[in-house]
């Protein structure tokens, strides 16, 4: 994340210099918003097993004008899922790479530095406060700082800049991980693999859920699609059922599912000769033996339990029928 620990460009917080009426203050702690902030953007988890598709699933988002740009956090390398979306991207005249930036994650700490560039990123896109959008994007690409402070230089490099409506977590699992290795003192870039960490003890484990319950929710209630990937978890009880959920440890899982407005499951499907399709389960509940956390947001927009061969179009459809 280079740049970010330096200085950052200023907004200002007031528009065209008109003073507010009512300073907000703690005699004045909060401030109305519209319906529409609440309904314009989308909150998801997807889960499902590993080489499911949930990366590419997640990826299509570029293919929706609404949802981009998009901002790729990569937490376990699985930004190669997303290669195959610029080759569709050729035959649907979509400029795929143009459209989705990768922040690889190595650390909590960097996961912390994305949210609060995120937060100065949403105010300058509002704005349209291109120069900002430039000087911002500059330094999370580490150009040197003279670079990044030549307005000329910078609209030749970065002539438009991106306006991020969708960011990607790639995965919650992971962020859990590198959220617990932070409590143990673990620095990922820097410890041994023959050094024996220190094993979690009740205290790491209530603050992390605490730590990943609050990244959620900061990351929910910022002005952009937040969607969330997440490995599966499965489980078997006596009479042969099974459960399946996100991969998060403990009551986690649990939380997480009501934080966000939609919880997907995706799987595949055997179909006959050979082939598959794949299939997100949008309704929680039992089918057969298996019992499937899910849920929706749509309505009665909603006909089936699931959607086959899924993509962000099938959600904003849904979300806009």
């Amino acid at each position: 994340m280079a740049g970010l620990s330096g200085s950052a460009p200023v907004v200002n917080n007031t528009v065209n210099n008109i003073k507010p009426v009512v300073e907000v203050s703690a005699n004045n702690p909060f401030i109305a918003r519209d319906l529409d902030f609440a309904t314009d953007w989308l909150s998801m988890l997807v889960y499902g097993d590993f080489g499911v598709g949930k990366t590419y699933f997640a990826g299509t988002s570029v293919f929706v004008e609404d949802y981009r740009d998009i901002l790729y956090v990569a937490l376990e390398g699985g930004e190669k899922g997303l290669k195959q979306l610029v080759k569709q991207g050729k035959k649907q005249g979509v400029d795929v790479a143009s459209h989705i930036m990768v922040i690889p994650v190595q650390t909590f700490k960097q996961y912390a530095n994305i949210y609060e560039f995120l937060k100065l990123h949403v105010k300058f896109r509002d704005s349209n406060d291109i120069k900002n959008l430039r000087r911002l994007e500059a330094q999370i690409k580490g150009y040197p700082a003279e670079v990044c402070k030549d307005d000329a230089q910078l609209e030749k490099l970065i002539p438009t800049p991106k306006m991020i409506r969708t960011v990607i977590t790639d995965s919650l699992t992971e962020a859990q991980k590198y959220c617990m290795y932070q409590l143990l003192g673990i620095d990922p870039l820097t410890q041994r693999i023959d050094q024996e960490p220190d094993q979690a003890q009740f205290a790491e484990w209530g603050r992390s859920r605490e730590m990943i319950q609050f990244l959620v929710r900061r990351l929910r209630d910022l002005p952009v699609n937040s969607l969330f990937i997440c490995g599966q978890d499965t489980d078997q009880d006596a009479a042969k059922n099974w459960y399946y959920t996100p991969l998060l440890p403990g009551k986690l899982a649990g939380d997480v599912r009501g934080l966000v407005d939609c919880v997907g499951y995706l799987t595949t499907i055997p179909l006959e000769g050979g082939q598959v399709t794949r299939r997100m389960f949008m309704v929680g509940g039992k089918y057969g033996n298996a019992h499937i956390a899910a849920k929706h947001r749509f309505g009665s927009n909603m006909t089936s339990s699931y959607i086959d061969n899924p993509s962000m179009q099938s959600i904003y459809d849904l979300d806009n029928a």
